[in-house]
């Protein structure tokens, strides 16, 4: 998915410097989720990502 932003951002004229992951606290999973998860033996990560990017700019322009 991270690729579709980064495509997306390119398209625009955007390049990216940085590309950041961050993890977040799994308290967002509820009990359900987790017992689910550990009966069918699935890792579940939650993270976000901060992509840092520069405009490129055009021929000619400053």
């Amino acid at each position: 998915m991270i690729d579709d932003y980064l495509s997306a951002l390119g398209k625009g004229g955007w390049q990216a410097t940085h590309i950041i992951q961050a993890p977040m606290s799994s308290e967002r999973f509820s009990a359900g989720i987790v017992s689910a998860m550990q009966k069918r033996r699935i890792l579940g990560v939650t993270s976000r990502y901060v992509v840092i990017a520069k405009h490129r700019l055009k021929a000619g322009r400053l």
